[in-house]
């Protein structure tokens, strides 16, 4: 049998050890910031979070080896400047006129929109079901600057999704498992 123990309490550095306090303070708000607030978690948790981030980790992969066994290999990713302008400058112009598209690259689909002078990047693994948000950007009122902006923003999500693809590993953490 195991016999319960007393912790030993930790000597621990806290923030508020090093505050300056003011003439005013109250001594129960000081007790309060001074306390240690953060969550401990257990070696149970911390194992049971190291399988949930393998088990992300391997489905998102085998969704990826699904995808490229059944459609096309994207290549070595070319973000350069013929895809700059034959590709991204001709998308920007497209969406200052319709402010919404949409884009398939792998099994991303996303979704750039503009809403209220702001240009926002969505991708969702689940064909539009649900998005996460990638980027945002303000617009100023120069269209050619925008165009700028807007190829930025293109150029920024797809190279940060096309390395999701070729590493094999998930943007986000979801709370479901990829099907």
């Amino acid at each position: 049998m195991r016999k319960n123990k007393k912790a030993k309490q930790r000597n621990r550095i806290r923030s508020a050890d090093y505050q300056v306090v003011q003439d005013d303070f109250e001594n129960e708000v000081y007790k309060k910031l001074s306390n240690d607030q953060s969550e401990r978690i257990s070696f149970r948790e911390r194992i049971r979070f190291s399988y949930l981030e393998k088990l992300r980790s391997w489905s998102f992969k085998m969704l990826i080896k699904r995808h490229n066994s059944i459609f096309y290999d994207l290549g070595p990713g070319d973000f350069d400047w013929f895809t700059e302008h034959q590709r991204f400058q001709p998308r920007a112009a497209y969406l200052l006129n319709n402010q919404w598209m949409q884009i398939q690259l792998g099994v991303y689909l996303i979704e750039y929109t503009i809403i209220e002078g702001v240009a926002y990047s969505h991708y969702s693994l689940n064909y539009g079901i649900s998005y996460h948000i990638y980027m945002e950007t303000e617009l100023t009122k120069s269209k050619e600057s925008n165009q700028n902006i807007l190829v930025d923003l293109f150029k920024e999500t797809e190279e940060f999704l096309h390395d999701s693809i070729v590493n094999g590993s998930a943007p986000y953490f979801p709370n479901f498992r990829i099907k």
